[in-house]
């Protein structure tokens, strides 16, 4: 802590303890003070030490939720800590897209029985002008809904029908700003109705500034890291032509396959909402090390020689590399961004039974991320027109995967797969129109 918040903390607290000692020490002495006065006193004293130490514990919130980088750290933090504060089961944050004309559900957490509502709500987007949360972004203004069944008048959208189904009763929403320009929202939830009062609003009030100081710190960390990677990633796709929109098709595939685990509670231990968000920024890095591969050698139409073929490899070695340098720096802030994306980069040419490379890891050695990005990256391969093979039909591709269960590819990750066919199927299909015919 520094000089001034020990300072602040001093200014605001010491006067209140000093008449509060004072207080306890005449209560003490006894000269003269009535039963009754001293009775009236009691709740008067309680009242001042209970604000003291809220009001105590208030700044050290600022404190720490300022020490705190990661987006998901920050949130945290705020879920294990305001509930002396303000009641809630389940904590949002909406971030502002497209200069302001899309809300996007981006971050949750919440109460252990209600674990499923964050994974839900995660991505879904919606037209702020098309909400009753454009009144907030625009003028500021918190709102408190303590009905929310009674409330809604859309109760058909995705939004509304899923935190209805999870059992939402009550919410208190506050606009997230900076310099006055807002950056998204913040939702506080509760499952009681009727729970949420006026004194709930100024806390959240006192607060807001703080949260969106945190969290924007974290977003503009994030942002310019990942976008400078992510064209690196760019530079290399743009340089075969071939490949077109892998980068895209390959993506949705993945997290595609993710959420199918999730649905089916695969690696629980493993897959949140963290993890499918990492998933989709880092899924396009898995060959940003070709950047480093000769043009010769990339753009070849034929069948690479057995040479050409270990120089094409060692894109996994300069991917690494790229990524490991990115976190290695962001460390000296005692924070880790891209361990996702070095395992993908490290391991999604890794097969289950070790013969891939560079490692000829196998198994379970073989991170999650990397096994998923494997079957996605295969598949839009497979199901892609190159210079040297055809494009084969989904079937084909699908069957192909299928028969690599247990030798390529992670057995669970494929029954998943299986199960999920049709799903699967619907998502390809969406690609029809970009997909090189």
């Amino acid at each position: 802590m520094n000089k001034t918040e020990n300072g602040l903390r001093k200014y605001i607290t010491e006067p209140i303890n000093h008449l509060i000692n004072n207080v306890i020490r005449i209560e003490k002495q006894n000269n003269g003070i009535s039963h009754n006065v001293k009775m009236e006193l009691n709740p008067v004293i309680r009242e001042l030490e209970s604000n003291i130490s809220k009001l105590d514990k208030l700044v050290v919130l600022i404190e720490n939720m300022s020490k705190k980088i990661s987006f998901e750290g920050i949130l945290e933090y705020i879920y294990m800590n305001f509930t002396e504060f303000i009641p809630y089961s389940h904590i949002g944050i909406a971030l502002l897209k497209e200069d302001g004309k899309l809300l996007e559900a981006s971050f949750g957490i919440s109460a252990p029985f209600l674990s499923d509502l964050p994974k839900r709500m995660m991505g879904i987007k919606a037209e702020i002008s098309s909400t009753s949360l454009e009144n907030i972004v625009k003028n500021g203004t918190p709102r408190v809904i303590n009905d929310l069944k009674s409330y809604t008048t859309h109760k058909d959208t995705e939004y509304n029908k899923i935190l209805l189904e999870a059992g939402i009763k009550s919410s208190i929403t506050l606009p997230l700003k900076i310099n006055d320009k807002p950056i998204g929202i913040i939702f506080f939830s509760s499952t009681e109705k009727n729970i949420y009062k006026e004194e709930h609003i100024v806390f959240l009030e006192t607060l807001s500034s703080s949260i969106a100081l945190s969290l924007n710190k974290n977003i503009f960390i994030d942002e310019m890291l990942y976008s400078t990677l992510l064209a690196l990633t760019k530079m290399a796709e743009a340089r075969d032509e071939d490949t077109g929109d892998h980068l895209d098709r390959m993506t949705a595939y993945a997290v595609k396959i993710s959420e199918f685990l999730m649905e089916d509670r695969c690696f629980e231990d493993i897959i949140d909402v963290s993890f499918l968000k990492n998933i989709e920024r880092f899924s396009p890095m898995h060959d940003i090390g070709k950047v480093g591969v000769k043009d010769g050698i990339l753009l070849k139409p034929g069948k690479l020689t057995a040479e050409e073929y270990d120089e094409m490899k060692k894109h996994v070695a300069y991917g690494v590399e790229v990524l490991r340098s990115a976190e290695s720096n962001i460390a000296k802030l005692s924070y880790s961004m891209f361990q996702m994306g070095i395992e993908i980069v490290e391991g999604h040419h890794e097969k289950w039974n070790g013969t891939g490379y560079p490692g000829q890891k196998s198994g379970r050695d073989i991170p999650l991320s990397a096994r998923i990005v494997a079957v996605a990256d295969v598949f839009d391969a497979l199901t892609s027109k190159r210079p040297y093979k055809k494009q084969f039909s989904f079937d084909e591709s699908f069957n192909y995967i299928v028969d690599e269960r247990g030798s390529h590819f992670d057995p669970e990750i494929i029954d998943s797969f299986i199960r999920h066919k049709t799903e699967f199927y619907d998502l390809y299909k969406s690609f029809e129109s970009n997909r090189q015919a």
